[in-house]
C-alpha cells in the first residue's frame, strides 16, 4: 500500500510538472529556445482598459500651513499625494499646478485625509485612512517619489492628525475604534501611544478632526455620530504589533456578538489634554441648534477664541464659542451659494494674515475667506486643481465592485 501511494504521488507530481512546463512554453515567443537548465521567461501582454471611471485631478482633503511661510500644504486624497501651493495665489479661475508634490509608490502615501507640519523640525505628517494603517513623516521640503523618513503603525481607520507643538506630541483619531491617541512626535515603527481616550464614557463616536489647544489644555474632537461600544485599548492594524491582537489578521476568529451599533447626533467633544482611558469629556456641543451635520476638520481661532468646524454635509463652516456646551447655536456661520463651499472637509485658520483656508472635497478646490467672514460671502481666492465645474466621481476608496445585469448598473461601495 505504501509503494502504491509513492507511485501515485510521483505520477501526480509528473503531471503537475508537465502542466507547468507546457504553460511556460506557451508563454514564450515563437521560436524562442533556452539552454538546458535555463527557465523560460513568461511574456505578459499588457492591454489598456476599454474605458475608465475615475477622477484624474487632485481632490483636496487636509490643509495646513506655517503662517510664517508663503506656502500651504494639502493632502490630495484622490491621487494619493501631498501637495504644496503658494499661499498668496492671485489667479482664481485657471487650474494651478502645485509647487511640489510627494507622490509615488515609494512614498507609501495612499488615502490621505489630513496633514500637519512641524515648522521647527521641518517635517510633514499624514495618516493613511483604511489602507496603510500608518502615519508617514517626510521632510517639509520633500518632493517626488521618495520613501518616508519614518513610519508609525496606527490603528485601522485613522483619519485626523494634529501636532501639539508646545508639548511635542502627535494626536491621531481613529474612526472604527472611537479613539483619540497621543504619540511622541518622534514615534516610529510599532511604538505605543503615550495615552489615549477611548470607551463608552468619552462620547467619541466616529471621530475625524482633532485640534489640541495647548494654552487651555483642551482637545477638540469632531464626531460624526456613528457609534458602537468599544473597550478601552481596543484596536488593531493589518500588520506590525497590532496585527497580533485578537481579531487581527493573525489573531483568532472571534464569534459574532449582538450589535451595539447606533447613530448618535453629531458632536464636538472637548477633553482635557492629559485625559486617558474611558474618561468623560469636559463639555459636549451636540443637538439640533448646533446645526452639526457630518463635522470633519476642526480648528481653533486663537484671536476670537472660537472653535471652527468644516460641516461637510451642510456645505458650511460653523463657529462656536470655546466654552459652548450642550445644544448651543453657532455664533456665526459661513454658508450660501456665493461661498463656493462644496463638501468642505478640512480647514486652517491663518491668524497672521487673518484668513481661513477650506478644502472642498466635491469641487477640486480650496477656498480662502477673511478670518471674520460670516454668511453668504464669496472667497477672497480659490486654488483650483481642475477646470471649474469638473465633476468628481465620488469614489472615496472603493473596496469592491459588482454588476447588476437587470438594471445594467455598476455598484461600488466606498
Amino acid at each position: 500500500m505504501k509503494n502504491l501511494r509513492l507511485i501515485l504521488f510521483a505520477a501526480l507530481a509528473g503531471v503537475l510538472m508537465m502542466s507547468v512546463l507546457m504553460r511556460a512554453g506557451q508563454a514564450t515567443k515563437p521560436g524562442q529556445t533556452t539552454k538546458p537548465g535555463e527557465s523560460r521567461p513568461r511574456i505578459v501582454e499588457l492591454k489598456a482598459p476599454l474605458r475608465v471611471i475615475g477622477d484624474p485631478f487632485p481632490v483636496f482633503s487636509g490643509v495646513t500651513m506655517d503662517p510664517e511661510s508663503d506656502e500651504v500644504v494639502m493632502a490630495d486624497e484622490n491621487r494619493a499625494a501631498i501637495v504644496t501651493y503658494a499661499s498668496q495665489i492671485q489667479n482664481t479661475d485657471k487650474v494651478m499646478e502645485p509647487r511640489r508634490e510627494i507622490r509615488g509608490p515609494e512614498t507609501l502615501v495612499d488615502r490621505v485625509c489630513s496633514v500637519t507640519i512641524s515648522p521647527e523640525f521641518q517635517e510633514v505628517f499624514t495618516v493613511n485612512k483604511d489602507i496603510g494603517d500608518n502615519m508617514l513623516v517626510f521632510p517639509l521640503s520633500a518632493k517626488g517619489n521618495l520613501a518616508p523618513s519614518r513610519e508609525l503603525t496606527t490603528d485601522h481607520g485613522a483619519w485626523g492628525v494634529f501636532l501639539d507643538r508646545k508639548n511635542d506630541e502627535i494626536y491621531i483619531t481613529t474612526h472604527h475604534y472611537n479613539k483619540v491617541a497621543a504619540y511622541s512626535r518622534k514615534a516610529t515603527g510599532d511604538d505605543n501611544e503615550l495615552r489615549y481616550i477611548q470607551g463608552p464614557k468619552t462620547g467619541i463616536a466616529s471621530p475625524e478632526g482633532v485640534y489640541v489647544n495647548s494654552e487651555n489644555d483642551e482637545i477638540y474632537v469632531a464626531n460624526h455620530g456613528h457609534w458602537r461600544q468599544t473597550e478601552t485599548g481596543e484596536g488593531y492594524a493589518g500588520r506590525g504589533r497590532r496585527a497580533e491582537k485578537p481579531g487581527g489578521p493573525k489573531g483568532p476568529v472571534l464569534p459574532l456578538v449582538a450589535s451595539t451599533g447606533k447613530f448618535l447626533p453629531a458632536s464636538i467633544t472637548v477633553h482635557s489634554r492629559t485625559a486617558s482611558g474611558d474618561t468623560a469629556p469636559l463639555r459636549t456641543i451636540q443637538g439640533p441648534k448646533t446645526r452639526l451635520n457630518w463635522p470633519a476638520g476642526i480648528h481653533f481661532d486663537t484671536v476670537s477664541g472660537q472653535i471652527a468646524v468644516a460641516n461637510s454635509s451642510d456645505n458650511s463652516i460653523l463657529f462656536f464659542d470655546r466654552k459652548a456646551d450642550g445644544d448651543a447655536a453657532p455664533v456665526r456661520v459661513i454658508k450660501g451659494p456665493a461661498t463656493g463651499l462644496a463638501n468642505p472637509t478640512n480647514l486652517f485658520i491663518d491668524t497672521n494674515r487673518n484668513e481661513i483656508w477650506v478644502t472642498n472635497w466635491e469641487d477640486h478646490s480650496a477656498t480662502v475667506y477673511p478670518r471674520t467672514a460670516e454668511g453668504n460671502v464669496a472667497p477672497l481666492r480659490v486654488v483650483r486643481s481642475a477646470p471649474k465645474g469638473s465633476p468628481t466621481t465620488g469614489l472615496g476608496g472603493p473596496s469592491d465592485i459588482a454588476y447588476d445585469p437587470k438594471r445594467k448598473e455598476i455598484l461600488v461601495p466606498n
